[in-house]
């Protein structure tokens, strides 16, 4: 779907700049955390990001 390749495209555009926290990045895109949370798992598990737990918050970052 078109909408999805477009927000997955702003999620690493943002996270590109700096790794951020699911709270983080929610507030920077403006899309409520239960919605992002699902895209960055989907990217995740097929191997686009990395997620590192700092603390009690996911921190993602793209993979190199």
């Amino acid at each position: 779907m078109a909408s999805d390749n477009y927000i997955a495209k702003k999620i690493l555009n943002e996270l590109r700049k700096k790794p951020m926290s699911v709270a983080r990045l929610s507030a920077e895109l403006k899309m409520r955390r239960e919605f992002l949370g699902g895209y960055l798992e989907a990217l995740r598990s097929v191997g686009k990001l990395e997620m590192i737990q700092v603390g009690k918050a996911k921190v993602y970052k793209p993979k190199n």
